[in-house]
């Protein structure tokens, strides 16, 4: 290590006096013009010796660099094409502590191994919690001066000046014009005195009363220390770290101590003599930090192993592995483990210990726990109390506070109900019981009557854990309820109660509707409890009624009162029906919509009522668009001409709400779609038939399928064509619509089929022929 630091030291000096004409003119150099190669080996030669960038500016900073050329140095070592930046000392030690520590997760076993389990470890694998060395903090006025220490002293007032000045390997720092100061081993309040007396000889007016030159003393970069963590440590080894660094920064940097390693033995070794013993369960337990004290340069922290650890396990606050000194007893280790919970059994802690012959159960007594002295590997553990009450005793049901009671000597069931604020008005009367355990656990069923027991006629006296249950007489009944349909606002069941009439039963379904009719309302009762035990054809009576449609409460009333379960049905007036209206448009005089006064109204109606045809209304064309629920829209194929010339004939339809009637112009043309050559509309011209049409499109295309060709007609009659070998194409006319459909896509293996239903049929005649001639 030092042939390497020295190797540094030349090294870095060298970058600042290669390229001068003068060794000695180092302030000349043009760190910016260095070759990177020179860099890099200034780079590589400082992580070999485990240097910071602080460090090594240090050392060029006490060769004579400039501080511009130190900063220029450190833009160089950082981003010097390399792309990679000098590692901070303390942050590479965490990144190694916390590799050790994923090693070691994946490794240990369970029992003692388990380190995440021992009382203190989460101090070092805990990314929440850090014994990061703090670096920004204001100088102690304690602090001790060493080498490598940067002052800086700011000069102002009749005189300005500013110094940067380190620590020399003599102790010393060098004011220019003053000459050597020896400071290195005095505490900072002493070397700042002595620094303002020096600066004196050349600042005349700093002293005296009225002074008109002051200075100020501040700590610059402070210096590194080494330190070695040796023992039972997960990552031991040197570690550099700053000088205000702690004990418990060491810690936290290495690892802290393995999983065999003492947490409360942990020694501080300084000049070869123990400077401090330190127990880290004065920090856990009593957040004291006396124990943290501040490193120095070769201090050695050595974790010697563990030689008495015990683990905790049940109601304790703590659960897990705590280390004992020889003279701590279990009372001590309760106190580690943060006491007992409330749900602990205080009566009886165990204690397993393992001896040579297999292991033992030790019991301990409340009293007994002070003086109970521990083993290496004892297991420590203590029981829940029981969930079961020694006192309970439950009332459910019809009581104003149904819940958990206290059940003492002599409590009857009736001071229990008082407890319980006494029964509530919808109580059921006839029976209550009671459910108690037996000496076995078994439970028995004691029945009792509620109304005795409130009448003061019969008590109970009760025993812990019994459970009591008195109903509500709704639970034990079917809700009753009335229904209401049929032509009323909003129907639908309603709970039924006494005195309920028909007229309350109307007015909870919202009133009658405009259709309604009051004088006819049908009322389908139940059979009674003794008809309905007799077996006979009558499932319900029924009772006609009527009332007014106001609801106007009357004498009869009283008449029609509703028993459980009665549905309500209120029927439609036999010729109710809200104004109908049927439409008219196309070459009438007044088309538009027409009032439907009569049920007897006719499509020729609608036309007379629309004044009659125009002279150019195309009668084969008008259409018929009907509206119902059962079918949904549709269009109805209509013959007018027809209707017109016999009216009230089966072909002049009655009208429906909603129906619309059509009667369009003389039509010209016919359309031809589908799989023909050049589907379009041509010019009507009479007495052709749809495959004169076809053919003035082109004719039909190779996929046509020909004897599926249709016509249809502009009041939606269609018409197919007819005939296999001789095919009959249908009559066109005014408006048609000539459609040739496609042939169907034929399906894998469809021809094969037909080939051997052939071949069958075939094979059938022959069979049959041979027959006939072995009849003959």
């Amino acid at each position: 290590m030092k042939s390497t630091r020295t190797k540094l030291i030349v090294l870095i000096s060298c970058l600042f006096i290669v390229y001068t004409t003068s060794a000695q003119d180092v302030k000349n150099v043009d760190v910016k013009s260095l070759p990177q190669q020179d860099i890099q080996k200034a780079q590589k030669a400082m992580q070999d010796a485990g240097m910071s960038v602080d460090d090594a500016a240090n050392i060029a900073r006490q060769k004579g660099a400039t501080e511009q050329q130190i900063s220029e140095f450190r833009e160089r070592i950082n981003d010097g094409g390399t792309g990679q930046v000098i590692a901070d000392p303390v942050e590479e030690a965490s990144e190694l502590v916390e590799e050790q520590q994923d090693v070691e997760k994946s490794t240990r076993s369970a029992g003692f191994d388990a380190r995440g389990r021992i009382f203190g470890s989460y101090l070092f694998n805990s990314k929440n919690l850090t014994f990061e060395p703090r670096l920004n903090i204001q100088t102690p006025k304690s602090y001790e001066i060493g080498i490598g220490d940067q002052l800086l002293i700011h000069i102002w007032g009749n005189s300005q000046n500013d110094y940067q000045l380190t620590v020399n390997t003599n102790g010393q720092i060098l004011i220019p014009d003053v000459g050597p100061v020896y400071i290195a081993g005095l505490t900072f309040d002493a070397a700042e005195a002595k620094i303002k007396n020096s600066l004196t000889g050349i600042y005349s007016d700093m002293g005296g009363n009225n002074p008109g030159t002051f200075a100020q003393v501040d700590m610059g970069q402070l210096r590194s220390i080494q330190v070695n963590l040796v023992g039972e440590v997960v990552t031991p080894g040197t570690y550099t770290l700053p000088v205000t660094a702690t004990v418990f920064n060491g810690l936290y940097l290495s690892g802290g101590p393995n999983n065999i390693g003492s947490f409360r033995n942990i020694k501080v070794i300084r000049d070869n003599k123990i400077e401090k013993v330190i127990d880290m369960y004065n920090f856990l337990v009593n957040a004291d930090p006396s124990d943290n004290i501040t490193l120095k340069d070769g201090d050695i922290i050595f974790i010697p192993p563990a030689e008495k650890r015990v683990e905790v396990s049940g109601e304790f606050k703590r659960d897990g592995i705590f280390e004992l000194k020889e003279d701590e007893k279990l009372n001590d280790l309760i106190l580690f483990a943060g006491g007992y919970t409330e749900n602990a059994y205080l009566a009886r802690t165990q204690i397993l210990r393992k001896t040579q012959q297999g292991q033992k159960i030790i019991d301990l007594r409340y009293d007994q726990i002070s003086a109970a002295l521990l083993m290496n590997g004892d297991l420590i553990r203590n029981a829940r109390i029981t969930e079961s009450f020694e006192n309970r005793i439950t009332i459910a049901g019809a009581v104003y506070r149904p819940g958990e009671y206290e059940w003492t000597e002599g409590l009857t069931l009736s001071q229990l109900v008082l407890k319980a604020d006494s029964l509530t008005p919808d109580a059921f009367q006839s029976r209550g019981i009671i459910t108690r355990y037996n000496p076995d656990l078994t439970t028995s069923t004691i029945s009792f009557s509620v109304e005795e027991l409130v009448n003061g006629d019969k008590d109970i006296l009760l025993q812990p854990e019994d459970m009591i249950l008195i109903k509500s007489h709704f639970e034990l009944e079917e809700q009753a309820f009335i229904a209401v349909d049929g032509e009323v606002l909003q129907g639908g069941q309603f709970n039924w109660s006494d005195n309920l009439t028909l007229g309350d039963a109307i007015f909870l379904a919202g009133g009658f509707t405009d259709g309604a009719d009051s004088t006819f309302i049908e009322i389908a009762r139940r059979l009674t409890d003794s008809e309905a035990a007799t077996l006979s054809d009558t499932v319900a009576h029924i009772i006609v009624a009527n009332m007014s449609r106001n609801l106007q409460i009357g004498e009869n009333d009283a008449d029609l009162k509703l028993q459980p379960y009665d549905q309500i049905s209120v029927r439609r007036a036999p010729n109710f029906r809200k104004v109908e209206t049927a439409f008219i448009a196309g070459e009438v005089l007044y088309s538009g919509p027409y009032s439907i006064s009569n049920k007897q109204l006719r499509i020729s109606d609608l036309v007379n009522m629309a004044g009659g045809i125009t002279p150019q209304a195309y009668l084969p064309g008008a259409t018929l668009e009907r509206y119902s629920e059962e079918l949904g829209a549709e269009r109805v194929a209509i013959d007018l001409n027809e209707i017109l010339n016999s009216p009230k004939g089966e072909k002049d339809l009655f009208l429906n709400n909603g129906d619309r009637i059509n009667i369009p112009e003389f039509m010209q043309t016919v359309k031809i779609t589908g799989s023909v050559q050049n589907p379009f509309s041509i010019t009507y011209k009479s007495g052709h038939n749809a495959k004169y049409y076809i053919e003035r499109t082109g004719g039909f295309n190779s996929g046509a399928h020909k004897k599926k060709t249709y016509v249809r007609y502009p009041n939606g009659e269609t018409a197919v064509t007819k005939g296999v070998i001789f095919k009959r194409y249908p009559e066109v006319t005014p408006g048609s619509l000539v459609v040739v459909p496609e042939k169907p896509e034929k399906q894998p293996g469809e021809s094969g089929r037909w080939l051997a239903i052939a071949t069958a049929i075939a094979s059938l005649t022959v069979s049959m022929a041979t027959i006939v001639n072995l009849t003959k």
